[in-house]
């Protein structure tokens, strides 16, 4: 099983040419009225003012368990539903996020690092068993929040292997201690992964993972990475909102390399999509800093082969090529692709 697993990842994510049944616009948030840490913060009335548009749209929103439960049974998922989640429980989720969310009446996903819990700027467990009791869904970001896929100086790969599992389980042996359960969803700190990352997660017994490159869920995707769209900084806006739900999922049946940590600054992504061809000009391609990036034809993958290329290597730790393509009826589909570069630390 482990091997056909490691398979199904570094080949790719597999799904078939038909049309995908539902999807889901999953945003996370960190961060509420707290204006000393712009890139991850939100404003109170901005929040409020997303969470209207939500009533006035009539949007279903459903927990990010919930989207974990229709990818395993093979469920459809809602024709378009939202997900709300929020990464390191601070304590400006508690004073300002929750009351908003409550007002409305939505369901939330919290994902907990649990070496945080009750120090400064941190809710405490009782806070969080309080959350728990009312209905927040509560997820598992590791206990340390560390960056899971560097490994230490010496530190060989089987031992890279041990702590990151050690990590993870201390996490959920206080979420077991203090809450009484163990969670069984996953959020990559700073949404980094690798393949090795990812089989540690499924080894683990949680039945989804969630990361931060941005898109859109649909039926097919691989449980273990789930996009999410970052609500913090110059993204969180009313329009912002607005446009990230209307993107649809630009489905990709295959995408090599599967792994984002970069072998090769700039790296070359190679995709397979499904259906008719598509003109390598009718995408859109972004990648964050002073660069460029652009769709070539990949004839090697026939005829819906395509490949990303940028004109300079790739700038910071963290970054993503981002495809959008508008389709026949006018609706814009949305794709990223997160890169992670190990040599630079933050």
């Amino acid at each position: 099983m482990k091997r056909l697993f490691l398979f199904s990842l570094t080949v790719l994510i597999l799904v078939s040419s038909q049309s995908f049944a539902g999807q889901v616009n999953a945003f996370i948030y960190h961060r509420f009225g707290e204006t000393r840490y712009p890139s991850t913060n939100i404003s109170a009335d901005i929040f409020s003012q997303q969470l209207d548009f939500l009533t006035q749209s009539k949007i279903e929103v459903i927990t990010l368990g919930d989207v974990a439960n229709h990818l395993i049974q093979k469920t459809a998922l809602p024709e378009h539903a939202v997900s709300l989640s929020i990464d390191d429980a601070y304590r400006s989720f508690y004073d300002v996020g929750m009351p908003i969310i409550r007002r409305y009446g939505f369901p939330v996903t919290l994902f907990v690092n649990t070496d945080a819990v009750g120090t400064s700027g941190y809710l405490s467990w009782s806070e969080l068993k309080e959350l728990s009791v009312e209905g927040v869904e509560i997820g598992n970001h590791t206990a340390s929040h560390a960056y899971l896929v560097d490994r230490q100086q010496g530190e060989t790969f089987n031992q890279w292997q041990e702590r990151i599992k050690s990590d993870i389980e201390r996490a959920q042996q206080q979420f077991e201690k203090h809450l009484g359960f163990r969670p069984d969803l996953f959020a990559y700190p700073y949404g980094e992964y690798s393949s090795a990352v990812v089989e540690i997660i499924h080894s683990l017994g949680f039945k989804a993972a969630y990361a931060q490159q941005s898109g859109v869920i649909y039926s097919q995707h691989n449980r273990f990475i789930l996009p999410r769209f970052p609500m913090g900084g110059p993204y969180a806006t009313v329009a912002g909102f607005q446009s990230k739900l209307a993107m649809k999922p630009l489905q990709v049946t295959e995408e090599d390399p599967f792994d984002p940590v970069m072998q090769e600054n700039p790296p070359v992504l190679s995709l397979q999509l499904p259906g008719g061809k598509v003109h390598p000009q009718q995408f859109n391609c972004f990648v964050q800093g002073e660069n460029h990036c652009w769709v070539e034809r990949d004839d090697s993958r026939g005829d819906n082969g395509y490949k990303v290329v940028a004109d300079h290597p790739l700038a910071g730790r963290r970054n993503k090529f981002t495809l959008t393509l508008q389709n026949n009826q006018g609706e814009w589909l949305w794709y990223s692709h997160l890169w992670v570069n190990t040599q630079k630390k933050e």
